[in-house]
Parts: C-alpha cells; structure tokens; sequence
C-alpha cells in the first residue's frame, strides 16, 4: 500500500509541465504518475516517440530544458521525471486496456492492478496515447 500521498498540486504541477512540453513540439504521447514502492517515491512517467529515435539521454537532455524554462518555477522536483519509450510495458498495457474496453484512462486512479506484468501499487494516469 502506498505510504506516500500524492497531492493534488503535485498533479497540477505535472500538467503544466506536460503542456509546456507540448508547447515547445515535444510530444508527450502518454504521461502519468507511478508510485515505486521502493524507494517510496512518486515517479513522472513521460512517454515521447524522441525516446525511441534519439534515446533517454536526449529525451531527458529536452525534458529538463523545458522543464527549466516553466514558468512560475515547478514545484515538482526534476529527479522525479522518467522518461520512457511509448513501447514501454507498462503504457502499451494501459494502452490495450483503453482499446479493449473502449475505455479513456485520462483524469483517472489506477491502485493496486497488475498491467501487462507490471505491477500498479498507484498511479494518476494523465493521458494514455
């Protein structure tokens, strides 16, 4: 069970980063906010088609210039970011659950399911593309 809280400001923060990527033409195919229960921390996963043309280090190198250049500043801490292909298990899972079920997972709470082998302690799924 999750133990630490995700705030309502906390999602707030990652949808205007997730605009501000989008306004700058870096595609945020699906974005959502996962619980790790190790180390007990809150991660923003982002998923762009960059990912897979130019790898993480130039997906995180463009996440974190916009990320910088928000303004007022996030007030979410950058460490939280992880950027991650759109062919990631875990989205491509979301994915098949909105095509199955007819389903959009945007706006809603995902706690404790297993997903495509990945197990979802928590999550705040903003957009599943």
């Amino acid at each position: 069970m999750a133990t630490a809280t995700l705030l309502s400001h906390e999602i707030a923060e990652g949808q205007r980063l997730i605009d501000a990527l989008n306004a700058a033409n870096l595609s945020v195919d699906s974005a959502l906010w996962n619980y790790a229960p190790e180390p007990e921390t809150w991660r923003l996963m982002l998923t762009s088609p960059l990912y897979d043309r130019e790898g993480s280090l130039k997906t995180y190198g463009e996440i974190l210039s916009v990320f910088r250049e928000v303004k007022p500043e996030l007030k979410i801490d950058w460490t939280a970011l992880v950027a991650v292909s759109p062919k990631h298990d875990l989205i491509e899972g979301l994915r098949q659950i909105q095509q199955d079920w007819n389903l959009d997972l945007s706006g809603r709470r995902m706690t404790n399911d297993r997903i495509n082998q990945t197990w979802v302690e928590d999550a705040y799924i903003y957009q599943i593309k």
